[in-house]
């Protein structure tokens, strides 16, 4: 029982780390960045919308990217 705690405190903390160090985004021109969230250990979830739109769009970026086609850019802690 023991190395089952160990390894589920180990997975929370991994969590926790992810959740309170997100990326710093920067954003291309004409976009707007709506909501930054984290997703299970590694990845996050990105909501932006284009300038004079109602309609949002999202996609999931992981610790290992850099930058994104279209002038995205990802710089983690």
């Amino acid at each position: 029982m023991g190395l089952f705690k160990w390894i589920a405190g180990g997975l929370l903390a991994k969590g926790a780390h992810n959740k309170f160090n997100p990326p710093q985004v920067t954003v291309p021109n004409g976009i707007q960045m709506v909501g930054l969230k984290a997703r299970g250990l590694n990845d996050y979830t990105i909501k932006y919308k284009r300038e004079n739109s109602n309609v949002t769009e999202q996609f999931t970026v992981s610790r290992n990217c850099k930058s994104m086609s279209g002038g995205w850019e990802f710089y983690w802690s």
